[in-house]
């Protein structure tokens, strides 16, 4: 019993030496994630014996390109610069160090894009949201716009077409567009049912593999935003056609009652002291009217004979022969005056009588 008992106490002491050691190993990181999101890829785990000698080693491995590794004493890690290729698949372990000794590691996998992925070793989706989505509402039809995701994010795999679809009405609308387009437009044709009702579109774009989605969903109202301006132009321009028609008839009518007022020179018209001299004097019913033997007169001087003054009143002017005209003309030296004329008796009143000068003798 004694020499049966001698092999269980060495192995009881071996084990019990042993124990120590076997504690001793660093224990592993646990829970491994990541959260890739729009390119933004961060790595996190737990620790549950954290030490201040503690560190951790980080490995990115991509499919195809170098590995890089990465030292840190956080429990999360941010990896994006050096996953910089969205369109690759990685691959990620996590190590702890505590001084000398180090644990196993704690590995996952991840990727943008759907061309890597698989679902049995792939344990977290990268997600990509879809361009910002602008909508307006027209006559039956919505318009979107969007930019291409290359000028969003600038990453060098994102550099080509994007093609995606619009499900509207449980109907699918396939466009595409490219990174030198200003923005990527699609125009969805609703039906009339549509008006006054809240329709649902949904967006789904995929480029180098890499897929998007996001939902929309859009008013329709029973009287669509875009106005018809054609109706409105064609009134105005009618309105304006009549009234330049009103204000032409208008300065024609003027113009023709306007022209209907005889014409008369100037010289016809004399100042109003001129015309009250003229009107002071008496009529000299003594003197022979004058017949002139020249052409006949004018239209011009007929009308001059009635004289129109400047106070509005209207004198007849008396008719003046082709002699008195030359008398005048040839200068005031060869002009008489009343007192050329010869004289005569003149009775005043009964009984008496006085000198005075009678109308010149005709010339001969």
């Amino acid at each position: 019993m004694t020499m049966s008992k001698e092999p269980v106490v060495q192995f009881g002491v071996f084990y019990v030496l042993l124990l120590p050691g076997v504690f001793g190993f660093v224990p592993s990181p646990t829970n491994v994630s990541v959260v890739c999101h729009n390119f933004v890829n961060v790595l996190y785990w737990n620790y549950s014996k954290p030490t201040e000698q503690l560190k951790f080693s980080v490995l990115v491995k991509p499919y195809e390109s170098a590995s890089r590794t990465v030292d840190t004493s956080q429990t999360y890690l941010d990896i994006s610069s050096y996953s910089g290729d969205v369109g690759d698949d990685y691959f990620v372990s996590v190590t702890a160090h505590d001084g000398q000794e180090i644990s196993e590691r704690a590995s996952i996998r991840f990727t943008y894009s759907k061309d890597y992925f698989n679902i049995n070793t792939h344990k977290y989706k990268c997600s990509l949201d879809f361009p910002a989505v602008n909508t307006s509402v027209h006559k039956h039809m919505i318009k979107a716009s969007f930019q291409h995701p290359f000028m969003l994010h600038k990453q060098v795999t994102l550099n080509g077409e994007f093609v995606y679809t619009i499900t509207h009405d449980e109907r699918k609308f396939l466009y595409s567009c490219f990174e030198v387009e200003e923005l990527c437009t699609a125009e969805i044709y609703l039906n009339q049912s549509a008006a006054g009702q809240r329709v649902e579109l949904k967006f789904e774009g995929k480029i180098a593999g890499i897929h998007s989605y996001t939902y929309r969903n859009v008013s329709i109202p029973r009287q669509t935003p875009e106005t018809d301006n054609t109706g409105i132009i064609a009134a105005l321009l009618g309105g304006g056609t009549i009234v330049l028609s009103i204000i032409i008839g208008f300065v024609w009518l003027l113009w023709r009652k306007w022209s209907k007022i005889p014409k008369m020179p100037h010289w016809c018209i004399i100042p109003r002291q001129y015309h009250t001299m003229l009107v002071s004097q008496p009529e000299m019913t003594d003197i022979s009217p004058v017949t002139s033997q020249g052409p006949p007169s004018s239209p011009v001087e007929e009308d001059c004979k009635t004289v129109l003054t400047l106070d509005g009143s209207v004198i007849d002017h008396p008719e003046v022969s082709a002699e008195d005209m030359d008398f005048e003309d040839s200068g005031s030296f060869g002009r008489s005056s009343d007192y050329d004329s010869p004289k005569f008796l003149q009775e005043m009143s009964p009984g008496d009588s006085t000198e005075g000068y009678g109308p010149r003798p005709p010339v001969l």
